[in-house]
């Protein structure tokens, strides 16, 4: 059924074979995009007991990390059981994923922290919720620009990545799993989201020199919060279903 599992008489290693990593990637941006809906809803109907929209944007901000770095490792394992030299298309996905998540350590995490702050405290300011987020942001308007510019990559990285994922699902043969990806779904997705954060950030940057938030953030923040998010959801829903069915089929296999 599958040639990525072909050599599954081999010991897997720490973190199984690609599908059991397809699997467990799927889970976790399934639910990173999840939290983002439901962050949503909490943030027009309040609090529900410990649950806040700012702690479940928090939760997706650093589910997704560890998400896609399994997509990277389910496309690495792939190639190794295949037993093939490495091709440059498949290399590209690994290293644009691996590119990403440093990108995105980096935009949310790291210079927020070297602004004094943290990414929450920041935006939270320049939508006026905030004074002292405000003010910081706009003593550091250098680092936010970075901040603004390497938030834009990361989803650039993110959109082209997918967009060599489409490409070699379409040169997949039937036996890899790869074949069954929702690969124009994810392309969908990560355009939505690419196109959504330069929204936001150009109705973010006036805000910075001390003028009005831009008319396009509305719009910005329903591409980004719900518009993306539902059409990733749908997505990693179908390839964790085939990560799924591709280990009870090596199990069956296994079994036999």
């Amino acid at each position: 059924m599958n040639e990525g599992l072909a050599n599954g008489e081999r010991p897997l290693r720490w973190l199984g074979d690609s599908a059991a990593r397809l699997t467990a990637a799927s889970a976790l941006l399934l639910a990173t995009n999840l939290l983002w809906i439901i962050a949503v809803v909490l943030n027009v109907i309040g609090p529900v007991g410990s649950l806040s929209a700012g702690l479940l944007a928090w939760l997706a901000f650093v589910l997704d990390i560890p998400g896609v770095l399994l997509l990277a490792a389910a496309y690495a394992g792939l190639t190794r059981e295949q037993g093939l030299g490495w091709n440059r298309r498949r290399l590209a996905i690994v290293w644009g994923f691996i590119f990403w998540t440093g990108v995105s350590v980096y935009w949310r995490f790291i210079l927020p922290l070297a602004i004094g702050t943290d990414l929450q405290d920041l935006f939270l300011g320049l939508l006026g919720a905030n004074p002292g987020g405000l003010r910081l942001a706009q003593a550091s308007w250098a680092s936010m620009d970075e901040l603004f510019a390497w938030w834009i990559a990361a989803g650039a990285v993110f959109f082209a990545t997918h967009v060599l994922i489409a490409v070699d699902y379409r040169r997949s043969s039937e036996g890899e799993w790869t074949a069954g990806l929702p690969a124009y779904v994810w392309v969908l997705g990560a355009a939505v989201s690419l196109l959504s954060t330069i929204l936001i950030v150009t109705a973010l940057l006036p805000v910075l020199g001390a003028g009005l938030l831009g008319s396009t953030f509305t719009s910005g923040v329903v591409g980004k919060l719900l518009v993306a998010p539902n059409v990733m959801l749908s997505g990693y829903l179908s390839s964790l279903q085939l990560g799924r069915s591709l280990k009870a089929a090596r199990r069956a296999r296994d079994a036999a």
